[in-house]
C-alpha cells in the first residue's frame, strides 16, 4: 500500500476509536451549577413564540428572497453582456449558477477587480437568496405555543340547585348564571 493510503486509513481509525462513547471517558468533578440552572431539551411551552411568528417568518423570508432576487434580475437586464448574466434570471440557482461562470469572458478590456467585484455581488445575492428561503423554511416549522382561545359559553355557565320545604309542598329548583 502507498504510504498517503496508510497514513489516511490509520487516521481514520484513529477518529473512529477517539469518538467511541465507551473508551472516551472523562473525569468525574461536581456541578458547577445547580440543579435548576441544569440544561433543558427544549424550551416550555410558555416561552415558545406566539402561533403569529410563523407568519412573520414565512412573509419575511418571502421579502428578503424576492428582494435579493429582484437586485440580481436587475443587474442581469442593467448589464447583459456581462459573464453570467443570463443565470441570475433564475430565482435561487441562478448566482449559484453565475458563480461557476466567474471571470471576462470574451471580453479584451475586462481588469481582476471588476471580476472580483462581481463576484462578491453574485455571492451576496446567493447567500441572501438562500437566506430568505431558509427563513421561510424555518416559518412552516417553528413550534408555537398554543393559540389562546377565548373561553366559551359553555364554561361560563353555573347551575345552582335549590330545594324548599314547606307546608303545602316539596320544591326543587335549579337556577342558573349564563
Amino acid at each position: 500500500m502507498h504510504l498517503v493510503t496508510r497514513a489516511l486509513l490509520t487516521a481514520g481509525l484513529f477518529g473512529l476509536v477517539a469518538g467511541t462513547p465507551g473508551l472516551a471517558r472523562a473525569e468525574e468533578s461536581e456541578p458547577d451549577e445547580p440543579a435548576e440552572h441544569a440544561v433543558r431539551p427544549g424550551p416550555r411551552r410558555d416561552e415558545l413564540p406566539p402561533p403569529s411568528a410563523r407568519t412573520n417568518a414565512v412573509l419575511v423570508g418571502s421579502a428578503v428572497t424576492a428582494g435579493w432576487y429582484g437586485l440580481a434580475l436587475g443587474s442581469s437586464f442593467l448589464w447583459p453582456d456581462a459573464v453570467g448574466a443570463h443565470d441570475l434570471r433564475i430565482p435561487v440557482a441562478g448566482p449559484w449558477m453565475a458563480l461557476s461562470h466567474t471571470g471576462c469572458g470574451h471580453v479584451s478590456d475586462c481588469s481582476t477587480v471588476i471580476v472580483v467585484l462581481r463576484a462578491i455581488a453574485t455571492s451576496l445575492d446567493a447567500v441572501g437568496q438562500a437566506g430568505g428561503l431558509a427563513v421561510v423554511g424555518e416559518g412552516l416549522f417553528l413550534p408555537t405555543r398554543e393559540p389562546e382561545r377565548a373561553p366559551t359559553h359553555a364554561t361560563n355557565f353555573r347551575f345552582y340547585p335549590s330545594f324548599d320545604a314547606e307546608k303545602g309542598g316539596l320544591h326543587f329548583g335549579l337556577s342558573g348564571v349564563f
